[in-house]
């Protein structure tokens, strides 16, 4: 199993959006991580609609850490439900940016070994881990993941903003002979494609999800849709996301051939709980 981080170069490029559509179509049990330091779970507030436990939080995992308490166990009993057959699970990231502070670069890395147990347990792991470069960021969630994607629309400033801070992304220069870090673009053709993104940025574009508003604000809270996706189901968003799954399983199918690692992703179906 895989573990995805996502990150952004600058602004708001809808890493969050794009975070949320994955775990909702993905066809595996899955865990959604909100490392984001900004503060304030998007999540919570906007899919949940602010309808569950306000305590349940990273920084709950921060300080059973310090404690040495940090385990499948604890990391389970912080979790939330997304759908109702508890095949997608969300962790919830902080309250505030000043509870920030208490995640130290030790914590992230005994979270990243954490998250690396989850996925040896059958459960993919998707990482929403912001804007890249934050102070207390989770930079070790992005050295350790098998994937790396930044999140970027394709406007010009926003495909330079990339460029800028390719240099800057976690990791080894081993990373591009196993293409470990890639592009996932939002509203390609709107107006560069891909192509023009892959040249500009110098990375390559994995997959891209559609530019749709109406759908990303149903998702984000403004309907009840977490205990089903009928409504949305047909969008052009999540019909998107499913084939950027599609198309990001063929990438980790390619970086395991380099390491000369099992391949294969199979379709299994989400049901019962999942198993962190």
């Amino acid at each position: 199993m895989t573990v995805i981080a996502m990150t952004s170069a600058r602004g708001a490029p809808g890493v969050t959006t794009t975070a949320l559509v994955l775990t909702l179509a993905w066809p595996r049990p899955v865990l959604l991580v909100e490392a984001d330091v900004c503060g304030s779970s998007s999540i919570k507030a906007g899919h949940l609609r602010g309808e569950y436990d306000h305590q349940l939080s990273l920084i709950n995992l921060a300080l059973a850490h310090r404690g040495g308490a940090l385990n499948l166990d604890t990391l389970r009993g912080q979790t939330i439900a997304l759908t109702d057959d508890r095949g997608r699970l969300v962790l919830p990231g902080l309250a505030t940016r000043a509870q920030a502070a208490s995640l130290t670069e030790t914590f992230w890395e005994s979270l990243a070994t954490l998250l690396k147990a989850v996925s040896g347990h059958g459960v993919d792991v998707i990482v929403d881990a912001g804007r890249l470069g934050m102070r207390h960021g989770p930079d070790p969630l992005l050295r350790t993941a098998d994937l790396l994607a930044v999140v970027s629309r394709t406007g010009l400033d926003d495909l330079v903003a990339v460029r800028a801070n390719a240099d800057q992304l976690p990791g080894t220069e081993a990373d591009a002979v196993m293409e470990r870090r890639g592009l996932l673009l939002v509203g390609d053709g709107r107006p560069h494609r891909a192509n023009e993104a892959a040249d500009a940025t110098t990375l390559p574009v994995w997959a891209s999800v559609a530019w749709d508003p109406l759908t990303a604000e149903r998702v984000n809270g403004r309907e009840r849709v977490r205990t089903s996706l009928t409504r949305v189901g047909n969008s052009r968003l999540i019909r998107s996301g499913r084939a950027a799954i599609a198309e990001l399983a063929d990438v980790d199918d390619r970086r395991r051939r380099v390491l000369g690692r099992p391949t294969g992703h199979p379709d299994a179906r989400v049901g019962g709980s999942v198993g962190v």
